[in-house]
């Protein structure tokens, strides 16, 4: 059986290249290539100037058809189109709870939004982040959450779930569950519109600091506010300590 896997996050890439290292009792060969967008993981040494490592899933329809059996997205960043989901299984690794949290950034909506979070693993249809449920299953979130403790506790939860149903997705022995609704759906313009900060905005502070601290992911320049002065970006990050 080939297996192609089709992933744009470098810490998950250690991390699920281990899962399938370790499971040596079912027979299967598996690539891994990065998306055509540009990322950390196009400087990981196994990526390096390898041409071969790149696919454009709505280019190479027919290649991936030809050659692969079972095509598995992990925070891949492109779409995978119609055709391509209906000549293969495709299954998504999923960073929110289907279909709770569908989309882009689950962390940080479910934090604004008070909503619950975890991760699922689904087989993929023409809509995004949608078709059967393979695995899901919660995390906690915590009122000291940022978006990136939130969501590295997502990404744990992503290969726990990987490791456990391993087989049944490989041989395709899983029971699928179909979503209980349309759920919620975030897009990229939902984010970016959370980025700017109204200085005169009223609200309780409780608001303000559960969107500042979705919005604070590391090192990311998200959260601004426009300096009146130079008319420059003032970028807010929120550092949160745990007692």
């Amino acid at each position: 059986m080939k297996i192609l896997v089709v992933i744009d996050n470098l810490l998950q890439y250690e991390r699920i290249k281990s899962v399938f290292n370790k499971k040596n009792n079912i027979e299967f060969h598996v690539d891994f290539k990065h998306s055509i967008v540009r990322s950390d993981i196009w400087n990981h040494k196994d990526f390096k100037n390898d041409q071969n490592s790149q696919i454009d899933v709505k280019k190479q329809i027919e290649y991936i058809i030809e050659n692969y059996q079972l095509v598995i997205s992990v925070h891949c960043f492109q779409f995978f189109p119609k055709k391509l989901v209906e000549s293969v299984r495709c299954i998504n690794i999923h960073p929110g709870y289907n279909p709770i949290n569908r989309g882009w950034y689950p962390q940080v909506f479910a934090i604004i939004n008070d909503l619950p979070i975890g991760a699922t693993i689904h087989e993929m249809d023409e809509k995004l982040d949608n078709g059967g449920i393979i695995a899901r299953e919660f995390v906690p979130k915590y009122k000291w959450d940022t978006s990136l403790s939130l969501y590295n506790r997502v990404l744990k939860k992503e290969v726990e779930l990987f490791d456990k149903y391993f087989y049944q997705i490989i041989t395709n022995t899983y029971i699928i569950i179909e979503p209980e609704n349309k759920g919620n759906l975030y897009t990229k313009k939902d984010f970016k519109e959370l980025l700017e900060i109204d200085l005169s905005e009223k609200g309780t502070f409780d608001s303000f600091y559960n969107r500042l601290r979705a919005l604070s992911h590391g090192n990311y320049r998200n959260a601004f506010f426009i300096d009146e002065g130079s008319g420059k970006k003032i970028f807010i990050n929120l550092e949160i300590t745990y007692e």
